[in-house]
């Protein structure tokens, strides 16, 4: 079954205030046997304005290949620059994993094997996830491409801050958003790529969270590569002449962590 929406809030508990109408949902992917699968949550990258179609569909049927059962999450977004998202997707997606760990019988996934992979600002939410939930709503293994990390002026990517807490945001709510101040022991086992000459996410990002991964002892990979620049996802042909290696590490990865 590919292609399944599934609304994540019920109309009346959901409320930020720039939706328009617009309620997150999961598109899943599961395979309709019998078996017990690993699941993936996929989270696209967009800088908090959009849900990137790129790496959506395309990398939830790369999963689903490798065998695991897939969730792409469209989470709320700020289109028209109205209201600050601040909290909202960090709800969405701490909602998505308790769905999904609620009904692990019915979507035939093991609870324990929850992994999240995000792109870009997506990046960002799944490693704010990663390091923010606790207990149940923690996913179990991140895989973070080319993410946008940090919330500080000299790193960060503007769009995405500035779309997720506002023009102005005070000091304090821009440690609390840099994810890379927020690791701790508990963080789970993340995978880290970016590419050197990333026009739009400095590789920064990306090595002051594996940095921080390293100062508390979380099992920890990254890999920089030379050229390809940014939003290539999972699309073979893009300009990114490392695909096919970065595609086989990724697998191999989360298996390594599965098994």
């Amino acid at each position: 079954m590919k292609g399944q929406r599934t609304e994540i809030w019920k109309k009346e508990e959901y409320s930020y205030e720039g939706a328009h109408g617009f309620i997150p949902v999961m598109v899943s992917y599961m395979h309709e046997d019998d078996k017990i699968h690993p699941a993936m949550i996929v989270v696209p990258g967009g800088g908090y304005r959009q849900v990137s179609r790129t790496e959506a569909h395309l990398v939830a049927m790369d999963f689903y290949e490798a065998d695991y059962n897939v969730f792409v999450l469209v989470y709320t977004v700020n289109p028209l620059d109205e209201v600050p998202l601040e909290m909202q997707p960090l709800q969405d997606i701490s909602r998505a994993i308790r769905m999904i760990r609620g009904k692990a019988e019915e979507y035939r996934i093991t609870p324990e094997q929850i992994a999240v992979c995000g792109f870009s600002a997506g990046g960002h939410l799944a490693a704010t996830g990663l390091v923010t939930l606790k207990g149940e709503l923690k996913p179990d293994f991140g895989i973070l491409v080319y993410p946008v990390i940090s919330m500080k002026k000299n790193i960060t990517h503007q769009f995405s801050r500035f779309n997720l807490m506002g023009k102005s945001p005070s000091e304090d709510t821009v440690i609390k958003f840099s994810t890379e101040e927020q690791v701790a022991e508990d963080t789970p086992a993340t995978i880290l790529f970016h590419c050197s000459d990333d026009p739009a996410v400095k590789p920064e990002n990306s090595i002051v969270f594996y940095q921080a991964l390293l100062r508390n002892a979380v099992p920890a990979e990254m890999h920089v590569y030379p050229k390809g620049r940014h939003g290539w996802g999972f699309i073979e042909g893009a300009p990114f002449p490392y695909f096919n290696e970065f595609k086989t590490t990724v697998l191999r990865w989360i298996a390594e962590q599965n098994n």
